[in-house]
């Protein structure tokens, strides 16, 4: 099953991360494969940048995660208007042009949506 996760709201992250771990821990014992990736757009994208992320305790779950074929994805748009430099994001942090695109373009191709 295909899972996006969109977090626009900083404070929602570290729910949207146990929702995504808890997922995976599901998939795992009950013989489920779950492809998941977390979208950020609005203020949410902030927490993608590393100093950001480690600041507010996000980092190593993130890392973790994405170790775990979870894809992060932010808008450019959201970057743009929160002024957060496209460099200055995790290394694994994937930028697509329109958050919004990003989430009827996935689920069109079948993604469940989840909003923590």
């Amino acid at each position: 099953m295909k899972v996006i996760l969109h977090v626009d709201e900083a404070k929602k992250w570290k729910l949207a991360l146990e929702n995504a771990k808890n997922l995976l821990q599901y998939g795992e014992e009950f013989g489920k494969e779950y492809v998941v990736e977390i979208l950020a757009n609005s203020a949410a994208v902030t927490s993608l940048t590393q100093a950001k992320a480690k600041e507010e305790g996000l980092f190593a779950d993130m890392e973790d995660l994405a170790i775990q074929a979870v894809a992060f994805v932010a808008c450019r748009n959201a970057l743009k208007a929160n002024a957060v430099l496209e460099g200055s994001l995790i290394p694994f942090v994937e930028v697509v042009p329109a958050g919004v695109a990003e989430l009827a373009d996935k689920q069109a191709d079948g993604y469940a949506y989840v909003k923590p």
